[in-house]
């Protein structure tokens, strides 16, 4: 898990609070980074064909731009 990139849920998805530029680095890498969301502990984000998504227990929701 990477301890300085918070996201946060949004309405129907999750946009990243803090740690911009770290979680662009670790997902051009290795594609999918363990990240911390605010009050829902620690949930994958994953660089698809189509933009990012953020899963937790089978649920796959988009990481928002702002």
């Amino acid at each position: 898990m990477i301890p300085d990139i918070l996201i946060v849920r949004d309405g129907e998805g999750y946009r990243v609070l803090h740690g911009h530029l770290h979680l662009a680095s670790e997902l051009s890498k290795s594609g999918e980074v363990v990240v911390d969301a605010r009050d829902e502990g620690k949930v994958k984000v994953v660089k698809t064909r189509n933009g990012f998504l953020v899963g937790q227990d089978g649920q796959h929701l988009p990481l928002l731009k702002n």
